[in-house]
């Protein structure tokens, strides 16, 4: 019998975010979209006519389809749970999109449900694979920084000012998005942050409204200490001009990396490369110049896809498995809950 060489899948929840995926899945040569699922008919009439993919009435009826190996799950935070346990019952492998949940006990129990089933659990974490985070990474494990001090970073946008009372990030309990901007878009750098420096053991975070029209927290910086004893930032905003910046800190070095990209909500037709817009410059000691780091450009979210049909072709481990996504998602609920308290959070307490 032939390997088999591609996953057919089906997606659910048809939102902005799912034209990106939607598109990347079009360049890939190991995924095929077979269906799409929405509470939102004209949603689904727009994807199957743009992707000559089916449609399904129900969640249900998507992951109890014969034909189909997996599922991408592109819906609201809140959902991410629920829709995983029904498809891994299924026998269906789950790609999730970030975070992989709102909540700690939702994540738990995602893994749970995959491991059980034997299904490959992925959650899209996409920035990590950016051509400019992986050169920060390979900078850093080489030592080329000397001893490592601190990191900061930010990713904020003005998309606060376009949410509308209908939408999930509206609301900032756990049936919306809690954690503001921190949970939509800082989620990137934190995840990004505990993979290239490791775990983060304690978080200290102040959150503000005080600008855009939705009762969320608008504004959120946090401050933490890893594991390894260095301690990191994260700033993040709904309501200033995109920005996305980190800049290391070592004995022997320093690194700024900054990513510029077009403030705008995803359309079908968007045209920009992932690594478009990225710089990566080195300042070191005894020079007053920076120096610029060449980059080698690619496609994360294909690379990402396309691992995920591979996990679920031979069976191996996703980078960005659930254990792994918890890691990025612990951060924020402990910036939540100091948020909250005005005290310091353990991550040992939230295990």
């Amino acid at each position: 019998m032939a390997r088999q060489e591609s996953i057919r899948v089906g997606m659910c929840g048809l939102g902005s975010f799912s034209v990106v995926v939607a598109n990347t899945i079009e360049r890939s040569s190991k995924v095929d979209l077979v269906t799409c699922f929405d509470v939102n008919a004209q949603q689904m009439d727009r994807t199957s006519e743009r992707y000559g993919c089916a449609q399904d009435k129900t969640y249900e009826d998507m992951v109890k389809r014969d034909d189909l190996d997996g599922i991408f799950i592109v819906s609201p935070n809140m959902f991410h749970r629920e829709q995983t346990e029904l498809a891994a019952s299924h026998g269906k492998h789950v790609y999730v999109e970030k975070p992989i949940a709102n909540t700690l006990d939702d994540g738990r129990r995602m893994i749970k449900a995959c491991e059980d089933s034997g299904v490959t659990l992925l959650v899209g974490h996409v920035h990590r694979r950016h051509a400019v985070n992986r050169k920060v990474k390979e900078l850093v494990d080489a030592g080329s920084l000397g001893e490592l001090i601190m990191v900061e970073s930010n990713m904020s946008s003005s998309q606060g000012w376009d949410l509308k009372p209908d939408e999930f990030r509206w609301r900032s309990d756990d049936t919306g998005c809690p954690g503001g901007s921190l949970m939509t878009i800082g989620v990137h750098q934190a995840d990004t942050l505990n993979y290239i420096f490791g775990p983060i053991k304690t978080v200290f975070s102040i959150f503000k409204k005080l600008h855009i029209p939705a009762p969320i927290e608008d504004i959120t910086t946090t401050v933490f200490e890893f594991e390894s004893g260095i301690l990191g930032y994260i700033g993040s905003n709904f309501a200033s001009p995109r920005t996305n910046w980190m800049h290391v800190y070592g004995t022997e070095a320093n690194l700024r990396r900054t990513v510029s990209r077009v403030d705008r909500r995803f359309d079908i037709e968007r045209k920009q490369g992932p690594d478009e817009g990225s710089r990566l410059e080195r300042f070191s000691t005894g020079s007053n110049e920076p120096e610029l780091i060449g980059l080698t450009g690619g496609d994360p979210l294909l690379e990402e896809i396309d691992e995920f049909a591979d996990c679920v072709l031979t069976g191996s481990k996703p980078e960005t498995d659930g254990h792994a996504a918890m890691q990025p998602l612990a951060l924020i609920r402990a910036a939540i809950e100091s948020a909250r308290t005005g005290q310091p959070v353990e991550l040992a307490q939230l295990r």
